[in-house]
């Protein structure tokens, strides 16, 4: 476990980029962040926004793609742009499971492969093709690879076998880099302060924990230990996924209790990130014909509320009090604002870091050390899937 004494003495540092001699912060194509992003399965959509024969655009860490279901069903991602005339693939329509340029009629297979060209020479299409990214689907998201030579194995974390529902938020999107927003999953102490004015999180505040955090070969293992001995047990997949146990939703208190999420941290570019975010709640039965009675109600008056991430930008400009704002998604709110907040990319120069921060530098450190390895061609660690068995727990 990294210890109290490491962060007490790293209240002199300044934890910039500068010094681990890498930018943490970046996931550009060809950059060391970026190279160390793509050894893994990304989420990058929902399963349900996207229909069979629909296509749509797609930026992930500061690239263009086009992604788009066959009339077979499968998940397909292939670049952006048409490489005739650079047309936006999206525009096109698909037929079967190959999708068709809009601009002249280029065809391309699931492999990205060209097949068809109207009005070119026989011949010339199999000269053709664009860039095909493997995608595949699990517990309601689109994971994408986007690195070199094979994927590594899928899924690219494992859920709890406890019987249940499965379920998948709303889709957030924040205006500042993915990197913030994966400390502050590791931050409890947070929690007691950030989320106070609703009162969701009220059984995390009644005392601070004593947090500690140790490397895995998937990750990092972190523990929020009370002054009773019990421990919140977190888990945090490399590169960018935090699964943890949650507060029920408001107005949804008495239906299965506290609820266990996987949240994705994802790059869109540097300056933004999506949260893609699935949850497993262990009702059955008649519990869980009430819980999705109450969970249909609650999606219900999140769609006639203002959107999270429009109150939370409002937030950061000044545009109301933050303990005045009354909203079914005010945690979700609360995030986005302090995290956000921090500015587009934070400027780590100048921070102040203590006992309660043991995790996020445990991450850095982590960071670092592969992306210089990264950097100088040395050799990297070797990341697997976690153990069925190694589970959150809530600690009270």
């Amino acid at each position: 476990m990294t210890s109290s004494k490491d962060a007490e003495t790293s209240r002199d540092d300044d934890w910039s980029t500068s010094r681990f001699g890498v930018d943490i912060a970046t996931t550009r194509p060809g950059t060391p962040g970026g190279v160390f992003m793509r050894q893994f399965w990304v989420a990058v959509y929902r399963s349900q926004d996207i229909a069979k024969g629909e296509a749509k655009p797609l930026r992930i860490m500061s690239e263009d793609f086009t992604i788009y279901r066959g009339d077979g069903g499968d998940v397909r991602i292939v670049d952006a742009r048409c490489p005739h005339r650079f047309a936006l693939m999206h525009l096109g329509w698909v037929e079967g499971d190959d999708i068709r340029c809009v601009y002249h009629g280029w065809k391309f297979d699931r492999a990205g492969q060209c097949v068809e060209q109207p009005a070119e020479e026989e011949g010339f299409a199999r000269k053709v093709k664009i860039r095909s990214v493997p995608a595949r689907e699990y517990v309601g998201l689109v994971f994408a690879y986007f690195g070199d030579g094979e994927p590594p194995a899928f899924p690219p974390w494992p859920v709890r076998e406890s019987e249940g529902i499965f379920d998948v938020w709303n889709v957030e999107h924040l205006p500042c880099n993915y990197l913030q927003s994966y400390e502050n999953s590791m931050d409890e102490v947070h929690v007691a302060f950030t989320h106070a004015p609703g009162g969701s999180h009220a059984p995390l505040a009644v005392d601070l924990p004593i947090v500690s955090a140790e490397e895995t070969e998937w990750g990092l293992l972190r523990l929020g230990t009370r002054k009773n001995g019990l421990a919140r047990v977190s888990l945090h997949y490399a590169p960018n996924v935090t699964r943890v146990i949650v507060p029920p939703r408001a107005g949804m208190d008495g239906v299965g209790g506290w609820r266990e999420i996987y949240f994705n941290f994802t790059p869109v570019d540097d300056e933004n990130h999506l949260w893609f975010i699935a949850g497993h709640i262990e009702v059955t039965g008649a519990a869980a014909d009430e819980y999705r009675a109450k969970q249909a109600d609650y999606d219900r008056k999140v769609a006639e509320a203002p959107p999270a991430g429009a109150v939370a930008r409002d937030l950061i400009a000044g545009k109301g009090r933050y303990a005045d704002v009354r909203h079914p998604d005010l945690a979700v709110i609360q995030d986005i604002a302090t995290q956000a907040g921090q500015g587009r990319i934070v400027k780590r120069e100048g921070e102040r870091l203590g006992r309660s921060d043991i995790a996020l530098i445990a991450w850095r450190r982590i960071l670092g050390r592969e992306l210089r390895a990264i950097a100088g061609g040395a050799p990297r660690k070797v990341w697997s899937v976690a153990p069925g068995d190694i589970v959150p727990t809530l600690g009270f």
